[in-house]
């Protein structure tokens, strides 16, 4: 049903207790206390008592806010008084004490005030295509009388608030354009990164895909001619005869026009930051001339004698930049092996170099075993003096024995048998290792031959490895 414009219709609904609410000086603690006991916590017809307390606690958070010195009951009698008409008070039968309840004039407040939020979101393209169903919904003509009142009152107040929404839409986009015009007024240096940005967060944003879906659906002529045949079969029904709103004849004009007019806005904040931006390019360039005219004119003064040159100097700091790089740093360097002398030391000074004690040398198990992984790529066994031979001892003897100790489940180490005493052996199974420690001199090391063979899914068996997992112990043959 249409709203009554006129100024005197108007002026009566000020009578109304839901603008008396709006109107009051306690109007915050009523729509507040109101819609906590009410509307959000769905309460119906609750003892005066009861409210009471609850009223009293919210005014107890509230101590120290100017409001006339009365108790929360005295508050709640003059809500449900002929002056407030927001609450209404009854007594149940076989009870002394008014139970209380929030009337619909109370209600109609809170919604308002409610829809005076802002919304996150703004579906538009939702909006327009429940038009669109319900429209088709009421051209059909099924249904009663009734309903189809029904249908066409919730018509009407879909499309006043897609209406609504489009405006909404519009206002931010306004808001935007403002924020532009404030940054180019104020010569803002990342004008045209984050304008850009914000004109881009409301093109992809969610509320932006929304009204550009609805903008392009406005605009078809499919559904333009759609909604003139719907709208002219919507208005011939009988039953819809005393209640039609004129305003709903020419909604679809009505819409392609606010969502143009929405457009346009967007289109400003595109043309605002263009002339912005050529607006700073131009005041820069003058700038530069500026400074360049001052330059040739020094320098004219200068070559023609017309300065004296007494005072005119340049300071340099340096003829070219020093760089300094963090990476010419030498590396650590393990310090040198201390001789170690087993005699009796001699008692001396507490205060002594004891960096000596501590000089260790660490070898990492991970490169060693990269190294035989690379080296089982290529074949499936491979023995340790092959890989030395790739990759030669840096730590010496300590090096060699965490060869020896390598873990690893991609491969196992695989250790001669013990040689039999009643059965000869004329193989040579024993390798040479040299290497240079850090004294420079040449060191060597003979061993049994071990042989790193690379593992299949077949269960293992031999004894156990020196460092605590299963070895295979078999005759080692010519791995080539």
């Amino acid at each position: 049903m249409r709203v009554d414009d006129s100024v005197d219709a108007i002026a009566a609904l000020q009578q109304h207790a839901a603008w008396r609410l709006l109107r009051a000086d306690d109007a915050p603690l009523v729509i507040a206390f109101l819609s906590r006991v009410f509307v959000t916590g769905g309460a119906h017809g609750l003892p005066a008592g009861e409210l009471a307390d609850r009223l009293g606690d919210l005014l107890a958070d509230l101590d120290g806010t100017p409001r006339a010195q009365v108790d929360a009951r005295g508050y709640l009698d003059g809500w449900a008084g002929p002056d407030g008409g927001w609450l209404r008070a009854w007594y149940p039968p076989g009870s002394d004490e008014p139970v209380m309840d929030a009337t619909p004039a109370a209600e109609l407040a809170i919604a308002w005030v409610a829809g005076l939020a802002p919304r996150p979101f703004v579906d538009t393209a939702a909006r327009l295509d429940s038009v669109v169903d319900l429209l088709r919904s009421l051209a059909s003509g099924d249904g009663e009388p009734t309903l189809q009142r029904d249908r066409y009152l919730h018509l009407a107040r879909t499309a006043r608030g897609l209406l609504a929404d489009l405006r909404a839409v519009e206002a931010a986009f306004r808001d935007r354009d403002r924020e532009l015009r404030d940054r180019i007024a104020g010569g803002d240096g990342s004008l045209a990164l984050d304008v850009a940005a914000g004109r881009r967060g409301i093109a992809d944003g969610d509320q932006g895909r929304s009204f550009f879906a609805c903008y392009d659906r406005l605009l078809s002529p499919r559904l333009q001619e759609e909604l003139t045949d719907l709208l002219t079969r919507v208005h011939a029904l009988p039953a819809l005869r005393t209640c039609a709103d004129p305003q709903l004849r020419r909604v679809q004009h009505d819409l392609v026009i606010a969502a143009e007019h929405t457009r346009m806005v967007l289109r400003g904040l595109t043309e605002g930051l263009r002339s912005g931006l050529d607006d700073r390019v131009w005041r820069e360039n003058r700038r530069v001339l500026e400074l360049l005219g001052g330059i040739e004119q020094c320098a004219r003064r200068l070559s023609a004698g017309l300065t004296p040159l007494d005072g005119f100097a340049v300071e340099l700091d340096d003829l070219a930049p020093t760089v300094v790089l963090p990476v010419e740093r030498p590396l650590y360097a393990p310090p040198r092996r201390a001789a170690v002398d087993s005699a009796r030391p001699d008692a001396g000074d507490e205060d002594f170099a004891a960096t000596a004690l501590f000089g260790q040398v660490q070898v990492d198990p991970v490169p060693l075993t990269a190294h035989v992984r690379r080296a089982l790529l290529q074949r499936p066994r491979v023995e340790l003096a092959t890989v030395l031979e790739q990759h030669p001892l840096q730590h010496g003897l300590a090096e060699l024995m965490a060869y020896l100790s390598l873990r690893d489940d991609a491969f196992d180490v695989v250790f001669p048998l013990p040689a039999d005493d009643d059965v000869p052996d004329d193989r040579d199974d024993d390798d040479t290792v040299s290497w240079t420690d850090p004294d420079g001199l040449p060191r060597s090391a003979t061993l049994p031959r071990v042989v790193y063979a690379r593992r299949d899914t077949g269960p293992r068996a031999g004894s156990t490895h020196p460092a605590g997992r299963r070895a295979r112990l078999i005759p080692v043959e010519d791995p080539r």
